[in-house]
């Protein structure tokens, strides 16, 4: 039975014919990786593989899947948004902000896309850029949604770890003597 659905939706793959995820069994288990579109026309093999593998939170074995459906749809903000993730998670933040960029211009209203780069942000300790996140999130969400839900928790805790030093009190000191940066021996 397994068997054939897969040869089946392979075959409507090859077809191009949009088939929605639910419909290929993948839902949950284990870690909560969200869905985000239809996913028409993405390469099913690759893209199934790598969110299967997302799902086990085997984030670095996923990266070429997702580098190879993005192949096929260099336009998926989808695929965009979970190659910023994967690499996020595998520790590479330059590539992770480079991909959630990539994913917000392809689809600005993107809100996987905007919590995670609010995620990204805070691990890179800037606050002020994951509350615009946040503040994008709450333009597309003014009731509430998952992502903003999620967002706002992570800022409040990252917030509750990370208090603000109380402000220095006004002393007159001295400045230190300004120094010059070290030259090489032999110019």
């Amino acid at each position: 039975m397994r068997k054939s659905i897969l040869l089946a939706a392979t075959a409507v793959a090859a077809l191009g014919i949009a088939v929605p995820a639910w419909s290929m069994g993948g839902g949950g288990g284990g870690m909560n990786v969200p869905n985000y579109g239809n996913n028409a026309g993405v390469q099913l093999d690759d893209y199934s593989q790598a969110r299967k593998l997302i799902r086990k939170e085997k984030y670095a074995d996923a990266i070429p899947y997702l580098q190879n459906a993005l192949l096929e749809r260099p336009h998926s903000a989808d695929i965009l948004n979970y190659l910023g993730f994967t690499e996020r998670m595998t520790g590479n933040y330059r590539y992770s902000l480079v991909y959630y960029q990539k994913a917000l211009t392809e689809d600005p209203d993107h809100k996987g896309a905007h919590e995670y780069l609010g995620e990204l942000y805070l691990m890179l300790k800037d606050v002020n850029s994951a509350n615009a996140q946040l503040a994008e999130l709450t333009r597309l969400c003014p009731s509430s949604c998952d992502e903003r839900d999620v967002l706002t928790k992570k800022i409040a805790d990252y917030m509750a770890a990370n208090p603000t030093p109380p402000a220095a009190a006004n002393t007159t000191t001295t400045p230190p003597a300004a120094t010059t940066p070290p030259t090489t021996a032999a110019q």
